[in-house]
């Protein structure tokens, strides 16, 4: 029964959450750049509505639907797509990672290295190949694989579930295969072995059994990035889902309701296993508390007699900044990190040199002549030698619009991650040293809730009005409307990064010598310096890392709905409404033109900056290797020798609450 009310009022903790988040968009709807007391009045209107379900209306076509009947059949559209996506993507990720585990250690690598390239591939470049594959499938053969658009009210299943599988199965492989090599390691494997038991049947009876609670936590990241790439593929495939008709109305009532909609099953199956079926799973960690009690009482003895000084003398701060930089130096002579290090860090040099040197930094052409005076082209124009790698349908150059934008795409999502980090560290340490354990489960829980609700749509409903430019323009400047937006992106995933730095520092906190540290008298700062940054530093840098990549891959969904990084500007003509474009020509601002480019062939618009996307990606992807590669060799694992060891670092004593140190679990499709 206690179970039941704890997992009830989680329950309500998220719907209240829901509540505050649908009305937040009234923040940005009037004249002032943030508006807090139209937001509050918004919020009160959304309470009364909700307790009236008279009033629950959907506007449709002129008419007032019921909002639950009417969004219940492209909820029902949406789901079976998301659904047949999981079952196919792990699935097959189950299959290939068993059929890996009889392969050579040598094969083993080479396809983990494949599908390590492949997680690089943003799900919109999927959809894309996928499509283009089909198309010149059925150009030479007159055979169509799959239809992959939807006219009316006609629906289509194969293609968007192909599509929206590739990342669960490669994010669920990955995991599986590191999850499933540790186990082999264990001394019961060994045992087995001795007794005559034959390999397939101790994979499949004992280790890929005894993986599954840590797959189960790990399936919670592969499913929250897939429910945000189910709102693009929709979108990809004008496919007349879910997504479509939150997007169309953005009234709080409407997105309380979607969001709920897609919020309570995906709550009912974890939030319900965890807490009826993982019986143990805080269990232990009570127990492992009660037995440290005293010593704890007695550290906390010694703590309180010490006076400590909150302020940080300029000699400490400048012993920190030269171990900051022997640490940089040392990743430095790392050949994975220099060389992604070097891909990012020279992009944006190539970025600045090329606007400082242009007066244009982006040419727009209207129409293209030859030397004869000929016409060439007319916009969009295809590659060509007037025009390298072409234009898009407003003339602008690709090639100039990827070089000018480069510093603001990469620049923003460094930024944007490092605030994350910086904020998300600074709240962990009162997480971690001042918050009991009992309401530090409370707290995993509340923020836990973010794990089923879809990150690309709050993103859109919360940065529509801010980012789209009107008529007249905007009504706020462009350092305004990025300073804005970085905010609610920085605020968005602060929590989870929170509780993920926090539950790494209790895990430390746990640790002997931090117990020894404690009894000899060191103080809350001397244990963050001295002991827990050292352990903590390197993975708060792969942590960086994920986030770097997250943003990156968020700005892609933002591009495909028109959102860009300072503004969208919408050039009006007296008969028409042109394509609309970024206002500092970030790269996200290619991502727009993708459906139209599909549809026309004009495919040099969009292909370009995918693949700049994935050379960053890869780049941030070899940076991490190489933070993970220097912390081993610090650590005395080698590469080669200790391979098995190496991939212990992956999954820690709790499973649910380690910080993740493999990108996959923090990447955003």
């Amino acid at each position: 029964m206690q179970k039941l009310i704890r997992f009830t009022l989680y329950y309500i903790l998220g719907i209240i959450g829901i509540l505050f988040i649908s009305a937040t968009p009234a923040l940005f709807q009037s004249t002032h750049l943030i508006d807090i007391s139209f937001y509050v009045e918004q919020l009160i209107e959304l309470m009364k509505s909700i307790v009236q379900p008279e009033n629950w209306t959907y506007y449709y076509l002129d008419r007032e639907l019921s909002v639950i009947s009417f969004l219940w059949d492209p909820y029902v559209y949406s789901t079976s797509l998301f659904i047949g996506a999981l079952f196919l993507g792990f699935g097959l990720a189950f299959l290939l990672a068993i059929f890996t585990m009889f392969l050579p250690s040598s094969v083993k690598q080479i396809v983990k290295r494949v599908l390590g390239f492949l997680e690089s591939i943003p799900d919109l470049m999927v959809a894309f190949l996928i499509q283009l594959l089909v198309v010149f499938i059925y150009q030479h053969t007159d055979i169509l694989l799959m239809k992959f658009v939807t006219l009316g009210e006609e629906r289509i299943y194969l293609a968007p579930i192909v599509v929206l599988s590739f990342l669960p199965m490669v994010s669920m492989y990955r995991v599986l295969s590191l999850l499933l090599d540790e186990e082999m390691t264990k001394p019961y494997v060994e045992l087995a072995r001795s007794k005559g038991l034959r390999e397939h049947f101790i994979i499949v009876r004992h280790v890929l059994q005894n993986s599954m609670k840590s797959v189960f936590y790990q399936s919670k990241i592969i499913v929250w990035t897939t429910l945000s790439s189910l709102f693009v593929v929709e979108y990809i495939f004008n496919i007349n889902g879910l997504s479509n008709f939150i997007l169309s109305d953005f009234r709080p009532l409407v997105l309380t309701i979607g969001l709920t909609m897609i919020f309570t099953p995906l709550f009912l199956i974890y939030q319900g296993v965890e807490v009826f079926v993982f019986k143990e799973a805080y269990h232990s960690t009570t127990v492992h508390l009660k037995k440290k009690n005293n010593v704890k009482q007695k550290q906390l003895k010694i703590e309180k007699t010490q006076k400590v000084n909150p302020k940080l003398s300029f000699t400490a701060i400048k012993k920190y900044v030269i171990r900051l930089l022997k640490s940089f130096v040392q990743y430095m002579k790392n050949f994975k990190f220099i060389t992604g290090f070097t891909v990012i860090f020279g992009l944006v040099i190539i970025s600045f040199v090329h606007t400082i040197s242009h007066d244009n930094p982006v040419q727009q052409y209207v129409l293209v002549y030859d030397d004869a005076g000929n016409l060439v082209s007319n916009k969009p124009h295809p590659p060509s030698n007037y025009v390298p790698m072409g234009s898009d349908y407003l003339g602008y150059s690709i090639k100039d619009q990827l070089l000018t934008g480069a510093k603001y795409t990469i620049l923003f999502a460094a930024s944007i991650s490092l605030l994350r980090i910086f904020f998300g560290f600074l709240l962990a340490i009162p997480y971690a040293f001042f918050i009991k354990d009992k309401w530090q489960r409370w707290i995993r829980k509340c923020v836990d809730g973010f794990h089923y609700l879809p990150l690309t749509v709050i993103s859109v409903v919360l940065l529509s009005s801010l980012l789209m430019g009107g008529v007249t323009g905007f009504s706020n400047s462009l350092t305004e409307r990025i300073l804005v937006q970085g905010l609610i992106l920085t605020i968005l995933v602060v929590p989870l990064v929170t509780v993920l730095i926090g539950n790494e520092m209790n895990m430390l906190l746990k640790k002997e010598f931090i117990t020894g540290a404690r009894v000899l008298g060191a103080s809350r700062k001397q244990l963050i310096s001295k002991h827990i940054m050292p352990h903590l530093g390197s993975k708060l840098g792969i942590l960086f890392g994920q986030q770097f990549i997250q943003v990156l891959l968020l700005m892609i969904h933002l591009g495909l709905f028109q959102l860009f990084l300072g503004g969208t500007s919408v050039m009006y003509d007296q008969f028409y409404k042109a394509p609309k474009h970024s206002v500092t020509f970030e790269w996200s601002g290619l991502i727009s033109n993708t459906r139209e480019a599909l549809m026309t062939g004009h495919y040099w618009i969009v292909v370009p900056v995918l693949v700049a996307f994935m050379i960053v990606i890869i780049a941030m992807q070899l940076m991490i290797e190489g933070i993970q590669e220097v912390q081993q060799g610090r650590v005395g694992i080698g590469r080669k020798k200790n391979r098995w060891r190496k991939k212990k670092s992956y999954t820690q004593e709790n499973p649910e609450t380690s910080l993740p140190v493999k990108p996959e679990q923090f990447y955003f499709h």
